[in-house]
């Protein structure tokens, strides 16, 4: 995963955290504050009955009889009289509760705070009878399991919605931007080498430049940039071509027959720079036959022009594994997460003058992909540069029938 993924993902994980954090604590704040509001309006009405009522004759029986809420009936000094939950004889004196105090003045007294008994927040409500004894009923306000569960399996729905929209949105910005970038380059390496051929085929046509040998030049100067365009452009359809749905042919491919083609292949070029291409090992993969050439070609190609002169590029080959290295200038760190991006080169200038796309090893990292597998590059400034494709081993195994051959 590159710099920029980990990035982007990093990003949108914690726009998605946040995001559930903020929905989670004000739900829970709202159904916490709004459950307190009710016990107590419940407990309050509850307490307007009693009072009307007035008959209750065996105050433990009374207190006895609720299930669900807490009772206890105190005298006017605050004494414990009887509770559904607890001794009396053991419960201490009452008079100080803020709940005593309010009924005490004005006949009904409420608090909210956290049981000395359960430890859990409770809503208490006091009502002075009209006999002069104290009834508190008390009621825990806190959020139970199932109750917690039905809070959240809508938030979680929710916050992954959200999740999946912010998701699909970013990536479709990511998208356009890449589909910008990408023409924005296609434009700009179609027109370079246009644009100088159609410079050098003026001057020949006007009949300004007389000399042979200058018109020959001029000449050969169409012919390297033509090249280059129709390299470009071949590249670009192969990418394409990568990038397609289309259906493939797999069939076994012999790694180390390919890799002596593309030694014969770029022989005379080697040559040109007294390099030694060295192949070792043998190896099958289950693909297609030309996309495995293009790989290894783009690998060794990119050795012999980066590398140096009576230098070596090595293609080792081992099961599924094809390791191409060169003790050539070697790549920056800083570049190596960015090599593999399309048009990316690490000296433009440089690049130009060796002929390259700049689509090499973004032709080698869709090929890769496309069969299952993986791409790694090691290298180091004045040390060389490894770059090791491994095809994935259940690649073939898993798929569909349609698409063997």
């Amino acid at each position: 995963m590159s710099k920029t993924d980990f990035g982007f993902l990093k990003k949108y994980a914690l726009i998605v955290a946040a995001v559930v954090l903020a929905l989670v604590s004000l739900s829970f704040i709202w159904f916490s504050h709004n459950k307190q509001r009710l016990i107590y309006n419940s407990l309050h009405t509850a307490a307007k009955v009693l009072r009307e009522s007035d008959n209750i004759s065996d105050y433990r029986e009374f207190a006895e009889d609720f299930r669900d809420v807490r009772v206890t009936v105190l005298d006017g000094q605050g004494n414990v009289l009887a509770d559904n939950q607890a001794e009396s004889a053991d419960m201490d004196n009452h008079a100080a509760r803020p709940e005593f105090i309010e009924a005490q003045a004005g006949d009904y007294g409420g608090d909210v705070r956290k049981s000395e008994t359960t430890g859990k927040q409770t809503v208490y409500v006091m009502v002075k009878l009209k006999n002069g004894t104290y009834v508190r009923l008390a009621q825990s306000a806190g959020l139970s399991y199932e109750f917690l569960l039905w809070l959240f399996t809508p938030i979680v729905f929710l916050c992954l919605s959200i999740a999946v929209l912010i998701f699909v949105f970013v990536k479709n910005k990511q998208v356009e931007k890449m589909r910008h970038d990408f023409v924005a380059n296609v434009s700009h390496e179609l027109k370079t080498p246009l644009t100088s051929i159609k410079g050098f085929a003026e001057l020949t046509a006007t009949g300004l430049v007389t000399d042979m040998e200058s018109v020959r030049g001029y000449q050969r100067k169409i012919v390297s940039q033509s090249d280059r365009l129709l390299a470009t452009i071949n590249d670009i359809l192969h990418l394409s071509k990568l990038e397609s749905a289309a259906h493939m042919e797999l069939r076994e491919v012999d790694t180390r027959s390919t890799a002596d083609q593309v030694k014969e292949a770029l022989k005379i070029l080697a040559d040109e720079k007294d390099i030694i291409i060295q192949v070792s090992g043998e190896g099958k993969i289950m693909a297609e036959p030309e996309p495995i050439y293009h790989l290894i070609y783009n690998l060794t190609d990119n050795g012999i022009k980066y590398g140096k002169g009576g230098g070596f590029v090595k293609i080792t080959l081992s099961g599924q594994k094809i390791t191409v290295a060169d003790d050539g200038i070697g790549i920056p760190e800083k570049d190596l997460e960015r090599v593999f991006e399309r048009f990316y080169r690490v000296d433009k200038s440089r690049s130009a003058e060796r002929g390259g796309t700049g689509l090499g090893l973004a032709i080698v990292k869709h090929t890769v992909q496309k069969y299952g597998g993986t791409v790694s590059i090691k290298s180091a400034v004045g040390a060389g540069t490894e770059v090791l494709a491994e095809f994935g081993k259940q690649f073939s195994k898993n798929l569909p029938a349609c698409y063997a051959r």
